[in-house]
């Protein structure tokens, strides 16, 4: 009604749509388009099947691509909570297709926090494997997988040379079996110790499998945006379409393991060969490693600190904006029409 009251109407709508295209859209375009150079690739699609967020269940409270199952409760506001902070919980979320394409990445936020301060466990375990939805004493999910896992491990059953927390990939044939008593090292392929539990910002992992070439991981936990390597593998197999997984298992010591979102991306590149793959990989990490070195940032924690504000402010001035045009479109169109009204008397 309004619109055919004040022809500008549509036009300053329009506008105010476009300034939402530039401010939102764009910047994911940006996003993606940057990951996709830092892997030298040609695009990163999203999955929409293989990806999750916030409200995660849709008005029957079910979600048509994940099952959830054990003592998960989803919070639509927060997170997939895999397990509370109370002993002998599991908890799993899985894919309920398989992963198709060859070459992917996959990023999830998590967080891992409980109320003691010294004694927690166990942890929590992300799965690419043929298998799905079987609960077991692996981080909740069975024992003699085939796949890959990666493990979040929190709680030390033996002495190590290394330290707690740990990350590590698990590679199993479906035969040998995962030991616990010795936290997986029977079946570990790689790994790195790193305090992900109660971190000051937000943690994430970054899985990136191009096939025949590399499986690396990539951990964000000490400051925003900032990534370091855990582990980069090379020539290591991954069953084809495989089922994505994350199960957590608490013992007598318990955490809260939580899955807040998860990202999945198939890698588009042209055709190469696993080494020029791998060369690609490492001369887009020496470029970064160059851009860090020549802009080194004065303070971690401030620069985090005033991107996230950068953030927050920009969001408040372009919502202030939209909200603007739209309201003095609508104004504009109400004054019109009164005016139209009082010409026909």
């Amino acid at each position: 009604m309004l619109a055919s009251a004040c022809p500008c109407l549509m036009r300053l709508l329009a506008s105010a749509a476009l300034l939402l295209w530039t401010t939102s859209i764009v910047p994911v375009l940006a996003q993606s388009a940057s990951r996709s150079q830092e892997l030298a690739s040609d695009a990163l699609v999203p999955i929409r099947t293989h990806s999750i967020a916030a409200p995660y269940v849709d008005s029957n409270l079910q979600n048509k691509f994940w099952d959830f199952g054990g003592d998960t409760i989803v919070d639509t506001s927060r997170a997939v909570r895999l397990t509370q902070d109370k002993p002998s919980q599991t908890g799993w979320l899985w894919s309920r297709s398989t992963l198709s394409p060859v070459n992917y990445q996959i990023i999830i936020e998590f967080k891992i926090d409980g109320h003691n301060p010294h004694l927690f466990g166990d942890g929590f375990a992300m799965w690419l494997t043929t298998e799905r939805a079987l609960t077991g004493p692996v981080f909740g999910s069975k024992n003699h997988f085939t796949g890959v896992g990666i493990i979040f491990d929190t709680y030390a059953n033996t002495r190590h040379a290394y330290s707690f927390p740990r990350v590590m990939a698990v590679s199993g044939n479906g035969i040998d079996a995962y030991v616990t008593a010795q936290d997986g090292a029977n079946l570990e392929v790689g790994g790195c110790s790193v305090d992900i539990r109660r971190a000051a910002v937000a943690t994430k992992a970054k899985l990136t499998y191009v096939k025949s070439a590399y499986l690396e991981l990539q951990l964000q936990y000490n400051d925003w945006d900032e990534w370091e390597t855990c582990f980069n593998l090379e020539n290591i197999a991954i069953p084809e379409h495989p089922f994505l997984g994350f199960t957590a298992l608490t013992g007598d010591v318990s955490d809260n393991h939580d899955i807040i979102s998860v990202e999945t991306h198939t890698i588009v590149a042209k055709p190469k060969t696993s080494p020029q793959m791998r060369a690609d990989r490492e001369a887009s990490k020496s470029k970064a490693e160059g851009r860090k070195q020549r802009h080194p940032s004065s303070s971690n924690v401030s620069g985090g600190f005033f991107a996230f504000l950068f953030s927050f402010i920009f969001t408040l001035i372009k919502w202030a904006i939209i909200i603007g045009a739209v309201g003095t479109a609508v104004m504009f169109g109400l004054r019109y029409k009164k005016k139209q009204d009082a010409k026909r008397f």
